[in-house]
């Protein structure tokens, strides 16, 4: 896959993460809760992490990801 921002070729693998991500509008102290609709949880992990298939741009830093179609580990 190329990269959107800037062309390069993108690597593909995992974001890994344990406990709790959220994309929100604004930055919160806290992000445990979306505040209005334009926040998302994407994901509400307490014991354990997640992975998303994905790909990252080693030249620019963009990272894209699929958060619905996560794989949860055990």
């Amino acid at each position: 896959m190329n990269c959107p921002k800037c062309g390069e070729n993108m690597q593909e693998g995992f974001l890994q993460t344990a406990k709790i991500v959220a994309f929100n509008k604004t930055r919160h102290k806290i992000s445990l809760n979306p505040k209005d609709d334009e926040d998302v949880m994407i994901t509400r992990k307490a014991f354990s992490g997640t992975d998303f298939q994905g790909f990252i741009c080693k030249k620019c830093g963009l990272i894209v990801f699929d958060y619905k179609n996560s794989i949860s580990r055990i």
